[in-house]
């Protein structure tokens, strides 16, 4: 059984559900590890991603994602393909906070046309969802890193270091 772990960086939070879409915001840094259900990874992509408008100071504080960074990075649309691999043959679909990622993906899929032409999993986990119950409320990754292995994540809001993190806060919820 084949396992899809991603995060997202982006130019902003979402808005409300039916806002149109050149409202939404975009990706700026995408990390998908796709694993084995022994958790040797089988696939992957981790890439900035060149967004139509600028990354706001506010967000480079947050992720440490410059303009710079972004300026010579493919756009989405070149990296759908590659982003496809890494989800095709996936039962399972895991990120720290589900819901935002999978809409980000989705948002950028919808200003391509291609919403309907993804292999998403069948099974969603959301670590934040998972781990409501530990403290009675929504845990952030690196708190739930810590409970999971003792260490402090070193290197937040950035894409591949958010998915290993979550990678291992998936197998301490499960109890593997």
């Amino acid at each position: 059984m084949m396992i899809t772990a991603i995060d997202t960086e982006t130019t902003g939070l979402l808005e409300a559900e039916g806002a149109d879409i050149s409202l939404q915001p975009y990706i700026i840094e995408l990390c998908a590890i796709q694993f084995s259900d022994d958790f040797e990874i089988v696939n992957e992509i981790d890439t900035f991603v060149k967004p139509p408008r600028p990354v706001t100071p506010m967000i480079t504080k947050i992720t440490g994602i410059t303009n710079n960074h972004v300026a010579n990075a493919p756009i989405f649309a070149e990296i759908v393909r590659p982003l496809i691999s890494v989800f095709f043959g996936s039962h399972t679909m895991v990120a720290h906070n589900l819901t935002f990622d999978l809409m980000m993906v989705v948002n950028e899929l919808r200003r391509l046309g291609k919403e309907f032409q993804f292999p998403y999993p069948p099974v969603q986990f959301c670590t934040v969802e998972q781990s409501m119950h530990i403290k009675g409320h929504r845990l952030k990754n690196g708190e739930l890193y810590e409970l999971a292995t003792g260490k402090t994540i070193d290197g937040a809001h950035r894409a591949r270091v958010d998915v290993l993190a979550t990678i291992e806060n998936y197998k301490w919820l499960k109890g593997i």
